[in-house]
């Protein structure tokens, strides 16, 4: 790799790009509109309320299987939306997602082959930028869904391995190793703030073993990114596991019952597999299958081809050096591309294995300009050509982009605002909920002294049985002598007749009162009673 190693990435002028992008990402956010998606209304608002304010100690699932979910990441969006107006909240939000073109530059600036320092940085801020204008990142934008959050601790522990790879493959081992558990904190914080990450954690971490340096220089250089990992996922997310353990014998709870057995739930595994490929030949095809159908991937329509064009290039990439190496006409591949393309390629494959939902792979499409190019640079074609070939599939990712939508409002004043009625006895009131409806974020618009017991769910449902979550729901409802109400969506009525009689109890439908909000469609307040 030709470079001027004397040059400096961050000069004034690409400080104050970055920063424009930032801003710039900010006010999309603003254009695009309120955030109102599926999962803020079921556990992002509630989780982080609940946590804060300790009703934990009072509801019992009201945001199904998301409600033993880490509260950790939402406190900050919760924080914010209790203080600030609504569009303060999504300008905010949307210049931290921006603020992911700062590792993609770093990332860039290193991998590139440019002499140049200027051009250098040219292509490293435009690598930047494209990664930030895919369907998925920008349908994101000042979302709760905090993918494009989450990259920026997945792109920083990529961008401290490749910036110092001269350290952390060939320099001093007590020095590289301590550098390697700080890239490791960063990515196992990720892991820690949410779960999903850890596809991005292991194929960080194990492409170490497949970079350069003896067995066992490679093998501590995975051992102490491990250590890292390990560490950053205790910062944030030990305080959530030992709570699930000690309150439900499961760290993971409900995940993997099947193997902790908790008593509180279903001996299952409750992973959510469905979008998972098939057979061998879909997983594959499974880049080219998601874009004919994108909802082979997730729960919108959107069309990003940067990581299918990635796909490809990561498989020509090895064929075409390795058969230029053995003609004698490959230069070596330096280890920071080397580093990056099998990091790439590792994490898609434990996406594939594990979960295979897009909005997971978010980092990595942010990532696939820059391992597009750096791939392509080391082909051993004239460098005419390979500028060419790049420069073509770049526009082709780009002009064909379109980018999800998971359901936005205009703005309101506040992010969330809503309307329940009037309780006749709120200290000595039970409000039961039923379906799979969001409503968990309904639970702040009424009295905080009231609880909320979630009957029926994709967690539990009372033909589990006599499970541990069913029966202290039973006796919450057995030992309440005051009033009682259902929370409910109207299309969801169904659940008045088969799930309540589990408890003796009756609900009258024709008598609810509305809740409203901004976020959604009116729901059902109805007067309960027992059963004859």
């Amino acid at each position: 790799m030709t470079t001027d190693t004397q040059a400096r990435p961050f000069t004034p002028p690409v400080i104050l790009f970055l920063a424009a992008v930032a801003l710039a990402t900010g006010g999309l956010s603003l254009l695009l509109g309120q955030d109102a998606n599926w999962d803020l209304r079921n556990y992002h608002w509630y989780n982080a309320y609940a946590f804060w304010t300790g009703r934990w100690a009072i509801d019992v699932a009201p945001s199904q299987v998301p409600a033993f979910y880490n509260p950790t990441l939402d406190l900050p969006f919760y924080w914010l939306a209790e203080a600030l107006p609504a569009r303060w909240v999504g300008f905010i939000m949307g210049v931290v997602n921006g603020l992911n073109a700062v590792p993609l530059y770093g990332i860039a600036w290193v991998v590139l082959p440019l002499a140049d320092p200027r051009r250098r940085a040219l292509a490293a801020g435009t690598l930047a930028l494209l990664g930030l204008i895919g369907g998925g990142p920008v349908g994101l934008i000042g979302t709760t869904f905090y993918d494009n959050v989450i990259s920026l601790f997945v792109l920083g522990s990529a961008w401290v391995v490749v910036a110092n790879a001269d350290l952390v493959f060939r320099g001093p081992a007590p020095r590289a190793f301590a550098l390697l558990a700080f890239a490791g904190l960063l990515v196992g914080s990720g892991v820690g703030l949410k779960q999903p990450t850890v596809v991005f954690a292991v194929g960080l971490c194990f492409a170490f073993l497949l970079v350069e340096g003896g067995f066992w220089r490679r093998m501590f250089q995975s051992f102490f990114f491990g250590i890292g990992v390990l560490a950053g996922m205790a910062i944030f997310s030990g305080h959530w596991m030992w709570f699930l353990w000690t309150e439900f014998q499961n760290p993971l709870f409900p995940y993997f019952n099947d193997v902790f057995r908790s008593p509180m739930g279903s001996l299952a595994t409750y992973r959510d597999d469905k979008w998972l490929p098939e057979s061998l030949g879909e997983a594959l095809a499974f880049p080219f299958l998601w874009t004919a159908d994108p909802k082979q991937v997730g729960e919108i329509a959107f069309r990003d081809l940067r990581i299918p064009v990635a796909y490809l290039v990561l498989i020509a990439t090895p064929l075409i050096w390795l058969a230029a190496r053995a003609r004698g006409h490959a230069a070596p591949m330096p280890a920071p591309v080397r580093y990056l393309l099998i990091a790439t390629a590792l994490s898609y494959l434990v996406w594939l294995k594990l979960f295979a939902i897009y909005r997971y792979l978010i980092p990595l499409e942010m990532l696939a300009p820059v391992a597009i190019v750096a791939a392509i640079a080391v082909w051993p074609i004239p460098v005419r050509a390979r500028a060419v070939t790049a420069a073509a599939l770049l526009a082709l990712v780009t002009v064909t982009a379109q980018p999800g939508n998971w359901s936005r409002i205009a703005w309101t004043d506040r992010f969330v605002e809503i309307q329940a009625p009037t309780l006749p006895n709120p200290d000595d009131t039970l409000i039961l909920m039923t379906g799979y409806a969001p409503t968990s974020f309904l639970v702040h618009g009424f009295p905080p002294q009231v609880p909320f017991l979630r009957l029926q769910s994709y967690l539990i449902h009372p033909d589990h049985g006599d499970v541990g979550i069913n029966r202290r729901m039973a006796e919450r409802i057995g030992a309440h002598d005051g009033d009682m109400f259902l929370l409910l969506a109207h299309w969801e009525v169904w659940t008045i007749d088969n799930v309540l009689p589990h408890y003796g109890l009756t609900a009258d439908a024709t008598a609810c009162a509305p809740v409203t909000s901004n976020l959604d469609e009116p729901m059902m307040l109805c007067p309960v009673r027992r059963a004859g």
